[in-house]
């Protein structure tokens, strides 16, 4: 084995090429001139050189590598460290009600919620029961879509306030589940009703108008009765933007009734 090679710093090779240098000196004074045994000292000093050039050639180039691949580390770290954050943000905003395409929105029928526990009863219409005002049960009643994070942006903040993207689809589900159970009950037939729904689907009919010809609606009490959506100022904003965003339309009048009515 090289004598090099057994060297483990750079300071303890400088050291033992110098005190090589200094013993060829020191032979060469002694010898007056270079003898064989001295060529052959250097002949093999110079074949450690070249193999140390060598050695060090090769370092750099996996010095080299190294940083490359340490360079395409960092990065993939990085965006794995981006990546880990818009999960972690996505798995806390993740919205309760996503939107979906109007086709499959249109082929998913809600199921209708019961209105008074005393008169719960199965959700197939009788086909040849009329009702007495001669109006037809609806074959599918309108329901308002959910809106997406893009349209929740567009509002203005003066509007929006401190309310939340999940509250205003929350309110959609509210206001959904007042339409089913309206229309659901308005369908039945009047023998079937209690006194109670009798006098409800009575105010119902009283509210409808030419302007609501063919549009499903609602209105204060509806929402107070069958949903949990309060008519606070923060109720009133919500009812705003879903009808800025044009998934409701108002129908005032007479007086200061106001109906909500789903546009299709």
């Amino acid at each position: 084995m090289s004598s090099v090679s057994e060297v483990e710093t750079f300071q303890d090779l400088d050291a033992h090429l110098r005190n090589k240098a200094d013993v060829l000196q020191v032979c060469v004074t002694l010898r007056v001139g270079w003898g064989s045994d001295t060529v052959e000292e250097v002949e093999q000093v110079a074949k450690e050189l070249k193999t140390m050039k060598q050695d060090i050639s090769g370092y750099r180039s996996s010095l080299s590598s190294a940083r490359e691949e340490l360079t395409t580390a960092f990065a993939l770290l990085k965006k794995m460290q981006e990546l880990s954050l818009r999960l972690k943000h996505l798995k806390e905003y993740l919205p309760q009600h996503m939107p979906q395409p109007a086709v499959q929105q249109k082929s998913h029928s809600m199921k209708p919620p019961s209105v008074e526990s005393e008169d719960q009863t199965p959700t197939v219409q009788p086909k040849e029961t009329p009702r007495p005002t001669g109006r037809k049960a609806p074959k599918q009643i309108s329901k308002v879509e959910f809106i997406t994070m893009v349209e929740f942006e567009s509002i203005p903040k003066y509007i929006r306030g401190r309310l939340q993207y999940a509250q205003v689809n929350a309110a959609v589900v509210e206001i959904n589940k007042t339409l089913q159970t309206k229309y659901n009950l308005l369908s039945r037939p009047r023998a079937k009703l209690s006194e109670l729904n009798m006098k409800i689907v009575g105010e119902c009919q009283r509210q409808e108008n030419k302007e609501t010809k063919g549009l499903h609606f609602v209105v204060d009490s509806d929402i107070k009765r069958w949903s949990s959506l309060k008519m606070d100022t923060a109720g009133k904003s919500l009812l705003t933007m879903l009808r800025m965003l044009k998934r409701l339309r108002e129908v005032r009048g007479p007086g200061n009734l106001v109906r909500y009515a789903v546009l299709t």
